[in-house]
């Protein structure tokens, strides 16, 4: 039995649940939550002492981080495939994949997170992303051919939070055609958060950030009135 733990507005969750849909497996729901703590209980802690979502667990055997999962789950239930046997394609979408992580990712954090002095260079990271996806994609329907891949699964789950966040698709048309086929698909219909999930995420995520910027100047204040 597959255990998937997850939490809904998590951006690393959402990737792995999708694949688990589309490979069309049987697997239970654990929800983990991430506003009450769920994450730092000595429960989940044994699972994962980095206390980071999401946590897969087969058969008993725990796999963590987002994309050792997806890569576990694509060999272990082969069917259908997400990732292309053609050696370009692949080199293909494992860019697309490691783009979405180390460059959209941080951008969709620096845009949530509100900070006026990383706005700028958090839009073009973001701009450059999808320059750089457009150019993958080409005519193709998806990143790894005529078939879906995990690269759509990873970046078609960031694209549409950039796209809230002001970055705006409307130079890149290609994509939002891909984009559209994506969001058809009953795998993204069922893990979609809800408007109030959406606002309740966004509320907590910005909360957070100015606490942080708070005690970052409370750090800053002690050093300089600490210096000699």
């Amino acid at each position: 039995m597959i255990l998937f733990y997850f939490a809904k507005p998590s951006l690393f969750s959402r990737p792995v649940w999708i694949t688990l849909l589309e490979k069309g497996l049987e697997f239970e729901l654990v929800p983990v939550s991430m506003e009450k703590g769920g994450q730092f209980t000595p429960e989940f802690r044994a699972l994962n002492p980095f206390c980071r979502i999401p946590v897969l667990v087969d058969n008993g055997f725990c796999v963590t981080e987002s994309q050792a999962i997806l890569d576990y789950l694509e060999k272990q239930y082969p069917q259908p495939p997400l990732l292309p046997s053609d050696v370009q394609a692949l080199a293909k979408v494992r860019m697309v994949q490691m783009v979405s992580i180390n460059e959209l990712m941080p951008a969709i954090g620096e845009l949530l997170m509100q900070k006026p002095d990383q706005q700028t260079y958090a839009r073009h990271r973001a701009a450059t992303a999808l320059t750089v996806f457009e150019e993958r994609l080409g005519h193709a329907p998806y990143f790894g051919g005529q078939q879906l891949s995990l690269a759509d699964i990873v970046a078609g789950v960031f694209v549409p939070v950039a796209c809230e966040l002001g970055i705006d698709l409307v130079d890149h048309p290609p994509l939002q055609t891909w984009l559209d086929r994506l969001t058809a698909r009953d795998a993204w219909q069922q893990t979609q958060l809800s408007v109030a999930e959406k606002d309740r995420f966004l509320r907590s995520i910005r909360a957070l950030a100015r606490i942080w910027r708070k005690r970052r100047r409370q750090r800053a204040d002690i050093l300089l009135n600490s210096a000699p």
